[in-house]
């Protein structure tokens, strides 16, 4: 696993920057805010993430090991890869997305090229935990995710798809959360 790498920007172009190492180059998937800060023929020091799937290796770089650690928990997130989660970090800055998770800000998020609602909703969700959070997620207009949050809960918890319908079927309109509905449906399977 390569964590970090030590050398000279050889070229820049797109989303990607060839590092030159002991003459060997490395071709890093960077995001526009690093493209900003660095130019070719710098000496720098790169945190770095490398991305293994069945069909491709791909190394990620970032300013700090903040970043990494950031990434990190946005790839955690189902739906959200590698190169979604190194495009929201290279749209802003850290800060900034931390924020937008703990003010569960969904509009922070669709503003970033390849984030739909409920990509954006679900980053939030996975992810407030996580970092803490001062607002809110306001899920009521759109009742599908929270739906699918409940069942994938429930699914969770060992429970079939047969006793999850059943009892889904049966909630009371009145109860609004995610929550409440897991609590009723916990005591009343």
């Amino acid at each position: 696993m390569i964590s970090s790498l030590t050398g000279k920007i050889n070229r820049i172009w797109g989303n990607n920057c060839e590092v030159e190492v002991g003459g060997v180059g490395y071709l890093l998937f960077v995001g526009k805010n690093f493209l900003k800060k660095h130019n070719v023929g710098e000496d720098l020091t790169v945190a770095t993430y490398m991305a293994v799937s069945e069909n491709d290796i791909n190394l990620f770089g970032f300013e700090n090991w903040e970043e990494v650690d950031l990434f990190k928990m946005l790839i955690s997130v189902s739906g959200v890869g590698p190169k979604t989660a190194a495009g929201i970090l290279g749209e802003t800055e850290s800060l900034a997305i931390i924020k937008a998770i703990g003010n569960a800000d969904v509009s922070f998020f669709e503003k970033i090229k390849g984030i739909g609602k409920k990509t954006a909703q679900r980053i939030i969700i996975d992810l407030k935990s996580k970092i803490g959070g001062l607002g809110e997620l306001d899920l009521s207009q759109d009742e599908n995710l929270a739906d699918d949050e409940l069942v994938m809960s429930l699914k969770q918890l060992g429970f079939d798809k047969k006793e999850i319908d059943k009892v889904t079927g049966k909630l009371p309109k009145e109860l609004e959360t995610t929550e409440a509905k897991l609590s009723w449906c916990l005591s009343n399977l």
